[in-house]
């Protein structure tokens, strides 16, 4: 997907928000001004002060709407807390914590509407939509965006109806319905124009640049980003001149000119490292690593593709991961490594289809056409292919098409249907045709032009021709007669060759049986060691007496998905505490165990040099040490392997429980109801790059009978079921709770039964570990 989301989302809420550009001196000014000031007139101040941190510091702009909020209540002034909840949610936005920005503006708007301030509640549904399309809740957000719009237009404000329009494109854009995107774009342009608003036209500019490009109609496409880069560059915006240089490196990546979309897409990072702008980032991350691994430099594609991923993560941005998933999968089609690319494929496949993005939907069906064709997969090459088809169709993307028609005609062939091969071929190739560059299709029409008037002149030669056509059926018959015998010729020559082509294929099946005799042995010796890795792995974890002496009435439900794990469980004792975690390492198989040897020891290290240590300043010291241990220079070879895990000290009288999670929850069942307390987003082994951040310790008061269950997410990703989706959370809860009143044994036992029955046949994509611990 072409990088334009979360930028124009930047640009549209610097339109909404008519924050103040205002000097540090000015800053200092105002922070004069706040010591001497009465109460009504320090509210003001703290609107501009916060204003002024919104986009630079967003933790100091809280702290000034904060403040601005407690006074308005005090001094009952509805109209300035809804200023101020405004700011919040503008300030939230910018932290990249879209849910908390939410709640802001819904209680912002909450006042607007009670107060009759038409113009303040149109501004705040326009920032909504702006959050909902973040977050990829796109109807909600179209929502909203009528509900501005509707307000707008009332008002009569070009402006406000201009931003609107241009946001509705873009929601229209997420869902795959370009002409509707086109129409929004236009009408946002000529408002736009009408006023004068030279930054508007650009991004209104920009943005039809891509329908045109996403249509395929670079000529176009190339002329709207131009023009958009020249208004840009009037206004000095670095931030939007980089969206500019993006997209024209995408134009050059699709007529695969890779130099020159390299040198583009290097200079959009450039300019967005500089701004700190993550969202940029991103998309300019993710392009690199694919030109990367187009050029087959795998290494660097893959460090592309995890610092995208961890940016799109901590932003929350699902339709930023799901790409990154698929470039991902494509990474392991190179490296031949089809199953992990059907994971990753079948995880994007799932976010878009929460989504409801039908682009996105549409390239998970296609590359999933691609990874079950080298598998030989025909049938179900096919049916993803046509999935593909059948929405890029309905969208009308040509490059989808032209990447459908062609793997379709590809796995016809390798199924050694040559007439359905050759048809799609032709389909394939007449999209590939269509979207050739202006100067490609001047050399068509000269050709199409010499063409025909070389037909006109073969047309009066044929009619000379009959005049004279007994005289040439003699030689007629002398050049069928030469065409006889050197076809002859050409047979025993092509015999000739074919059986020199046996004997030489007979030699190196002799050579490859040896080989793979080698192969074998040597498969056989590392598959001895990885089972004699599991049996050092297994005397680790901790011995089922022990466990059973800590939590009588409790279970482990543990299925490594290869012969080793990454996924790990721990159990510790001191003098006043019982200790158990959960810990998912970094991947499983053999990459995974090593991990998780690591983080067994530094566990089982910290608990001995710290008895009764608190759950979260467990967390502290173990992140800090593993982050030691992985990391070798932060800024250029860190090693981006992590832990996630839920860690509990729980007192030794059962009364209560100290909790404290890297990504990973506790779930308490108790009553009928299950109760979550969730982790911190902050993998084991990110201490270098957040110093500062520290895990949040949860105190919860026990009650006889509960039941605690801490968890990796194996069992909740596993695909399976009648349509091969994942498990989920939401049905991992409600099985636990149906069940948390029977015996732990045998709640081990519907577990294991609910896997078999949920993935049949299908592989296990992950590690599964489940730990359920019932209060006496």
């Amino acid at each position: 997907m072409l990088y334009r989301r979360n930028l124009v989302l930047y640009i549209l809420i610097l339109s909404i928000s008519s924050l103040p550009l205002l000097g540090q001196n000015r800053a200092d000014s105002l922070l004069n001004l706040l010591l001497e000031a009465e109460k009504t007139e320090k509210i003001e101040i703290l609107h501009k002060l916060s204003n002024y941190y919104i986009s630079s510091d967003g933790t100091k702009a809280l702290k000034y709407t904060n403040e601005a909020i407690r006074l308005s209540e005090e001094l009952n002034k509805p109209a300035e807390k809804a200023t101020a909840l405004k700011n919040t949610g503008n300030a939230y936005f910018y932290l990249g914590r879209y849910r908390l920005a939410e709640e802001s503006y819904l209680a912002a708007i909450s006042i607007y509407e009670h107060l009759g301030n038409l113009d303040g509640a149109a501004k705040i549904y326009n920032n909504l939509g702006v959050i909902n399309s973040r977050l990829g809740n796109y109807d909600k957000s179209l929502e909203y965006y009528q509900r501005s719009l509707n307000i707008k237009e009332e008002l009569n404000d070009k402006k406000g109806i201009a931003a609107t329009a241009n946001n509705i494109g873009e929601i229209y854009k997420f869902k795959g319905d370009y002409q509707n995107a086109l129409l929004n774009y236009q009408k946002s342009y000529k408002l736009k124009n009408e006023l004068n608003d030279r930054q508007g036209m650009a991004s209104s500019l920009n943005n039809l640049g891509e329908i045109y490009s996403l249509w395929g109609d670079y000529e176009k496409a190339i002329d709207y980003y131009l023009k958009a880069n020249s208004l840009w560059s009037e206004q000095e915006n670095l931030h939007l001149i980089s969206v500019s240089y993006h997209n024209i490196g995408d134009l050059y990546y699709k007529l695969n000119n890779q130099k020159l979309a390299q040198k583009n897409y290097l200079k959009a990072l450039e300019t967005q490292t500089r701004l700190k702008d993550r969202n940029g980032m991103i998309h300019s991350l993710k392009n690199l690593g694919d030109l990367y691994l187009k050029s087959g430099n795998y290494d660097k594609a893959e460090q592309c593709f995890i610092k995208a991923i961890t940016y799109a993560r901590e932003l929350e941005d699902k339709t930023a991961i799901a790409s990154i998933l698929n470039y991902f999968g494509k990474l392991h089609i190179e490296q031949e490594d089809y199953n992990v690319a059907i994971k990753y494929f079948n995880q994007s496949l799932a976010i878009n289809e929460e989504l409801g993005s039908q682009y996105g939907i549409a390239v998970s069906n296609n590359l999933l056409g691609n990874v079950y064709k080298e598998l030989g997969k025909y049938k179900l090459a096919l049916r993803h292919y046509h999935a593909s088809l059948d929405i890029a169709n309905s969208i009308n993307n040509l490059n989808l098409i032209k990447d459908n028609y062609g793997g379709i005609a590809l796995t016809y062939q390798a199924a050694e249907n040559y007439r359905d091969a050759f048809n799609n071929y032709m389909l394939f190739q007449e999209i590939k045709d269509s979207l050739l560059t202006e100067q490609k299709f001047k050399q068509i029409s000269e050709l199409e032009t010499k063409y025909q008037a070389e037909q006109k002149e073969k047309e009066i030669k044929l009619k000379d021709i009959e005049l004279e056509k007994k005289e040439t059926e003699i030689q007629q018959r002398k050049f069928q007669r030469n065409a006889l015998l050197l076809g002859i010729l050409l047979i025993f020559m092509l015999a000739l060759a074919i059986y020199r082509s046996y004997r030489e294929k007979q030699k190196a099946n002799i050579i490859l049986s040896r080989q793979k005799a080698e192969i074998e042995e040597k498969n056989k010796e590392i598959t001895s060691s990885i089972r004699y890795a599991k049996n050092i792995q297994n005397a680790l974890l901790p011995h089922p007496d022990f466990v059973k002496e800590l939590f009588p009435d409790s279970f482990i439900f543990y299925r490594p998905k290869d012969i080793v794990s990454g996924d790990f469980y721990w159990f510790a004792e001191s003098e006043n505490y019982n200790y158990v975690a959960a810990v998912d390492a970094t991947g499983h198989g053999v990459p995974g165990a090593f991990i998780s040897l690591l983080g067994f020891n530094l566990l089982n290290t910290i608990i001995k040099e710290n008895p009764d240590i608190g759950a979260a300043e467990f967390l502290n010291k173990l992140n800090i040490g593993f982050s030691k241990r992985m990391y070798k220079s932060y800024e250029k070879e860190a090693l981006q392997d992590s832990m996630d895990l839920a860690l509990c000290r729980i007192e030794k009288s059962g009364k209560q429980l100290e909790y404290a999670g890297a990504y990973n929850p506790v779930w308490i069942a108790r009553k009928g109801e299950m109760i979550i307390h969730k982790a911190d987003k902050l993998s084991i082994g990110s201490s270098i790059e957040y110093p500062d951040r520290q895990y949040t310790s949860h105190s919860i008061s026990l009650n006889k009978g509960d039941m605690i269950y801490l968890f990796s997410d194996g069992y909740a990703d596993q695909f399976g079921g009648p349509r091969s989706k994942k498990f989920m959370y939401k049905k991992l809860k409600e099985l636990l709770l149906e069940n948390c009143l029977k015996k732990p044994s045998r709640q081990k036992e519907i577990l294991n039964e609910n896997l078999i029955n949920w993935k049949k046949d299908l592989e296990q994509i992950d590690d599964i570990l489940i730990i359920g611990i019932r209060i006496k």
